[in-house]
């Protein structure tokens, strides 16, 4: 059996969502691959109760020191790889193909079978600096064009966007999106408790202008002028001090709440106990091209999603009304496009907080062990 080793440039102690590399490593336990994560830290490891198969590469608490110390290490480890094993895979993200060059030369000096993945789970996502950043973005992806045995992507769009720009035709790659743990994000074990009037509108994730955050915020500020009775929850890192000084100088706290983050076991009751979740990102390039894992959550919880009419989703849900709300991204007013896509789901006399075509419909397609079986059996074949 190969071994599995993938590397990443990523602090794990600071995501919010430790799923998209927990989650795979559950999957190869299971079925008996010997599959390891290697990454860095902010301030203390943290292993999920994976030790033996999350590596951390860095030690010193400097960030300079813990910074130089990951790549050195790096190097050397797939090094050490490639000339201790003969059929492995190593996979890397963007920021790392440099680093394991040497690997990769002497992989194909001495002859070994070992494989090379480059694998993209996100593009640059800085509206200020998106075009610099991408320009960056493929210098490094460009070495893995040249010389790796496989792509890895999070959405067929995002596979059409990047690569676009080498006139690749013949490669070999695969999709595996973000899932949802149906254990932990189980509509049986948490049950809507509070059952009031007010209409209950949730968001979690990174909390940004970027993302529209602040376009929400006023959308139901908006509908509340109107005289009506919505509540808005958002829960997450909060980017942009711009949003908390806009819910401060407009005294919002009564119906906004801003909750930083929290355990992920605490999110599915968060949900239950809405009635819209909403992600209001605007038409920008990484939002086109990514695969949100808050909505495979929102879905799993069987709650139908107001969510933008762009192709993350529009490939994934096409028209099904039973699973999204769509919202026109090409709106020349988001706020207003928002407030009245909102404002019409309100007022639906058939709108209901339950709907099991949503859980039934990611269990079916879009639970982490089908999303990690299809990386897997991606590295297998090459």
């Amino acid at each position: 059996m190969y071994k599995f080793h993938w590397l990443e440039s990523k602090q794990l102690d600071r995501v919010t969502n430790f799923s998209p590399r927990v989650e795979p490593l559950k999957y190869a336990i299971e079925n008996n691959i010997k599959a390891y994560y290697y990454c860095t830290y902010a301030k203390a490891p943290k292993y999920f109760g994976l030790k033996n198969r999350i590596i951390y590469l860095s030690s010193f608490k400097n960030k300079f020191l813990n910074a130089i110390e990951f790549r050195i290490r790096v190097v050397l480890r797939t090094l050490r790889v490639v000339v201790a094993e003969k059929n492995s895979v190593i996979m890397v993200n963007q920021d790392l193909v440099a680093l394991v060059m040497p690997a990769f030369f002497v992989n194909k000096l001495f002859r070994k079978k070992n494989k090379f993945i480059v694998d993209i789970r996100t593009t640059p996502t800085q509206p200020e600096t998106f075009d610099a950043d991408m320009v960056n973005f493929h210098k490094k992806f460009n070495l893995a064009v040249k010389f790796f045995h496989g792509f890895s992507f999070i959405t067929p769009f995002m596979e059409k966007y990047v690569m676009q720009e080498y006139g690749k035709e013949n490669y070999n790659s695969v999709n595996w999106s973000s899932g949802v743990n149906i254990d932990v994000f189980n509509p049986n074990v948490h049950k809507r408790k509070n059952h009031t009037k007010t209409f209950k509108i949730f968001y979690h994730g990174g909390i940004s202008v970027s993302r529209g955050n602040l376009n929400l915020i006023k959308a139901i500020e908006i509908l509340r002028t109107e005289g009506l009775d919505i509540e808005l929850l958002q829960v997450g890192i909060i980017v942009d001090q711009e949003i908390i000084d806009y819910v401060e100088r407009n005294a919002l706290q009564d119906w906004c709440q801003l909750l930083p983050p929290v355990s992920i076991e605490e999110i599915p009751q968060l949900i239950a106990d809405s009635d819209l979740p909403v992600l209001p990102f605007p038409n920008f390039m990484p939002w086109r091209v990514s695969s949100p894992i808050k909505l495979m959550e929102y879905l799993a919880m069987g709650k139908k999603v107001l969510a933008p009419n762009m192709e993350a989703f529009t490939d994934v849900f096409k028209s099904n009304k039973e699973l999204l709300y769509y919202f026109n991204t090409n709106a020349n007013d988001q706020v207003l496009e928002l407030k009245n896509s909102i404002e019409a789901i309100y007022s639906d006399n058939n709108f209901v907080t339950f709907n099991e075509e949503c859980s039934n419909f990611v269990a079916k397609n879009y639970t982490w062990y089908k999303q990690a079986q299809r990386l897997f059996n991606f590295a297998q074949q090459l």
